[in-house]
């Protein structure tokens, strides 16, 4: 037989169907080419054409129908069936057979096949529980195989929890002509317990009395029947426990709208009585208790909800109780559903959110208490950084000037001492600065280009008098391929380098400090970078590693006496490296050394030649330029004028902003030196109206850090910039700087 188009899984689940069922081919002469056990037995086995033609069937008079009479043998069968275009298949599907009876009732023998072969166990009983006919199903249960016989009911009356409930069966049934259903457990042969639904009824047959009883295995519906009910025990206990309420909210297509559920919760969080929820339906009585600045917010959101079938969420105040005007804040959230009839249903909870709103009050304030802390923490922390660099910068105008007096060999070691000391402190305030910068998260790395090699070797040219001072040999070797340009912070690269290298120096004594700087990788236009500071000092100990680059700590409290600093310079360090993408490693061994390296990778840049040096052009050209200084500070004014006067050049000092505004605007000048904090009008507001009279340049003189004023400078549009205490050699180069690019701009 041909059994194309069906699979194991339906041969398996149709071939013992009592149903009849055959597939036959959509072309002619309509081959059948599968059927079931059921059509053989009534058909098949006497069908000599085994196709529709041969069952004298015409295709065109069921082409339109769902189900068909067939004539066969002089019997008659229903069969449903589906066509070939309704399924998209090849072939006729014909199902549901079963042979119309027109030939009066059934045979006794049919009768006794129906017994013997109904689904469901069946006993037929005399009145004392003798056995007079039993099914197969009914054998199978009590665990009896097909070639023993039951005799009476007694032999099994053991496989039930109570024994002799068998003869209630019997007695109910006898003494009325209605059917009794009752419920037993047993337990079958193979130890499983069975929840069983035990029909009895009496039957009378020729004038004996028979009882028929019928057993139903609902185990299964037992055990869904305690599910459902311990999930709705397990539901209604949630509903009841959880924190607030929950609600079922109904809108009719006239748009009212009524709650139909209300959890328990409900009445704490909207202050209801117990007796008050059961007739708390109409959600008015729910806006009423709304607070009156909430009520817009909660409406238009509830309608916007509405329009768009989006969940719903809102935060507002309620009356605890009509008659009070105490309000407790609340959560309220849920999801709406439309249904089919036009209704629109929110399943949602409220929750009471007073504690959290006062937490929020409390963290709010304790944010806006910190904020003012941390603001008056930077403000002191830049005060003191002006007023240290007020004086530092004459000390260190005083020295540059007396070390170009051509001083005594003596004279000019004690200078450099004064000069290395200053720089110390300068250190030691930008570390602060730099610090709360750090914590305040307002420290930005930039990204300019700057040749690597040559900044390399112009921090160890800085470092060079200081570890001559400390009696340390201080090297430096770089790697083939450093030649290049790359884009990054050079100022942060720069405090970063000269914190190792200066710790490493102060650490060693009589020893060596090595710079070690390898190219690591350089592809697709990025190259990473080895840096390595080393030194033979006195090395740190395990248990101190990790302390180090804690803030304001250093390995013992006597270093700070010993040695100096902040316990600063690592943490920053690290906090640095960190922004920059880094993270900075420590070897060490007590009295041999430590090891400071990291890794950064930077951006390969194109960078343009810097312009050569224009002192010395300015030097042999003998010229004279004439500036302009606005500084309120004598001392600082003084100091100032003798390094612009060791120069050649002349100036002007005016005391503030407007004596300044109104000299540029008399007198021409090549250069003006602004100090940002004057009286009357300061540096910014003078430089703002210089710039609308005259072209020259203007360079910002300040002891605050070029970041905190960064933007007012770029506002400003100051030409340049230099930090208090002032560099003078720095000054002399961007001084020259700006003149020139204002001269080739002309």
């Amino acid at each position: 037989m041909q059994e194309r188009g069906i699979n194991s899984t339906f041969k398996k689940l149709i071939y013992e169907s009592s149903e009849m069922v055959f597939l036959a081919d959509d072309t002619f002469p309509y081959p059948i080419f599968y059927s079931n056990k059921a059509f053989e037995d009534q058909i098949g086995e006497k069908l000599i054409d085994r196709s529709l033609v041969g069952l004298g069937l015409d295709i065109s008079s069921f082409i339109f129908k769902e189900a068909l009479e067939l004539s066969h043998n002089g019997n008659k069968y229903d069969f449903h069936i589906e066509l070939p275009q309704d399924s998209s298949t090849n072939y006729f599907l014909f199902y549901k057979g079963e042979k119309v009876r027109d030939q009066g009732l059934p045979t006794k023998e049919e009768y006794q096949k129906f017994l013997l072969e109904f689904p469901d166990p069946q006993l037929v009983l005399k009145p004392d529980g003798e056995v007079f006919l039993s099914n197969t199903e009914a054998l199978s249960l009590f665990g009896y195989s097909d070639d023993k016989k039951l005799h009476h009911l007694s032999e099994v009356e053991g496989l039930f929890d109570d024994p002799l409930q068998w003869k209630n069966w019997l007695s109910n049934a006898v003494s009325e002509h209605t059917i009794h259903r009752f419920s037993t457990n047993l337990t079958d042969p193979h130890g499983s317990q069975l929840n069983l639904e035990v029909a009895s009824k009496q039957l009378s047959v020729a004038g004996v009395q028979y009882v028929l009883l019928s057993f139903k295995n609902i185990s299964e519906k037992v055990i869904l029947e305690k599910n459902l009910e311990d999930s709705s025990n397990f539901l209604m206990n949630l509903t009841e426990q959880v924190p607030g309420g929950l609600y079922q909210l109904v809108m009719d297509s006239e748009g009212k709208l009524n709650f139909s559920f209300l959890s328990k919760g409900i009445a704490q969080v909207l202050g209801l009585k117990p007796e008050e929820l059961d007739n708390f339906t109409d959600i008015s009585l729910a806006i009423s208790r709304v607070h009156p600045v909430d009520l817009p917010q909660v409406i238009m959101s509830s309608i916007a909800s509405a329009r768009t079938v989006e969940p719903w969420q809102c935060q507002f105040r309620v009356k605890s109780d009509p008659k009070s005007e105490d309000y407790r804040w609340i959560l309220g959230a849920a999801r709406p559903q439309a249904l089919e009839n036009g209704d629109m249903v929110w399943y949602g909870y409220l929750t009471d959110i007073s504690n959290q709103k006062e937490f929020e009050a409390t963290l709010d304030e304790s944010r806006k208490a910190a904020e003012k802390a941390n603001q008056i923490k930077s403000d002191f922390l830049s005060m003191i950084s002006h007023e240290l660099r007020t004086p530092l910068n004459a000390i260190s105008g005083s020295t540059y000037s007396l070390i170009h007096d051509h001083p005594q060999v003596h004279q000019k070691s004690e200078l450099d001492t004064i000069n290395f000391a200053v720089d110390n402190l300068i250190i030691m305030i930008n570390d602060l600065l730099d610090f709360q910068k750090i914590e305040a998260g307002k420290l930005t790395i930039e990204n300019a280009p700057f040749h690597l090699s040559s900044f390399i070797n112009q921090i160890i040219k800085g470092l060079t008098f200081h570890a001559r001072d400390s009696k340390n040999k201080l090297e430096v070797n770089l790697s083939e391929g450093l030649d290049i340009a790359v884009s990054g912070d050079k100022t942060r690269l720069s405090q970063i380098l000269n914190n190792l290298i200066t710790n490493a120096l102060k650490f060693t004594n009589e020893g060596e400090v090595k710079v070690t700087v390898n190219l690591i990788n350089r592809s697709n236009g990025k190259a990473k970078v080895y840096f390595e500071v080393s030194d033979n000092g006195i090395g740190i100990a395990p248990e101190h590693q990790d302390k180090i680059f804690n803030d304001f700590d250093q390995v013992r409290p006597t270093f700070s006496t010993k040695y100096g600093g902040t316990g600063l310079g690592l943490s920053i360090t690290r906090k640095l490296l960190n922004l920059m993408g880094g993270e900075i490693g420590l070897d060490s061994v007590v009295n041999e050394g430590s090891k400071f390296y990291f890794e950064l990778e930077f951006e390969i840049a194109e960078m343009q030649l810097e312009r050569p040096s224009l002192t010395n052009s300015y030097t042999n050209q003998n010229s004279a330029l004439h500036l302009l200084m606005a500084e309120d500070n004598d001392v600082n004014a003084l100091v100032l004028g003798k390094i612009i006067s060791k120069w050649g050049f002349t100036y002007e000092r005016v005391n503030n902003g407007v004596e300044a505004v109104n000299a540029v605007s008399q007198t021409n000048f090549d250069c003006i030196l602004m100090d940002i904090q004057m009286p009357e009008m300061d540096g910014f507001e003078a430089t703002l109206a210089i710039k609308k009279i005259s072209e020259t340049p203007v360079i910002a003189l300040t002891a605050a850090a070029k970041l905190e004023i960064k933007d007012r400078i770029e506002e400003c549009d100051f030409d340049g910039f230099v930090a208090k205490p002032i560099d003078a050699s720095e000054l002399q180069k961007i001084i020259q700087e700006v003149i020139l690019e204002r001269n080739q701009s002309a």
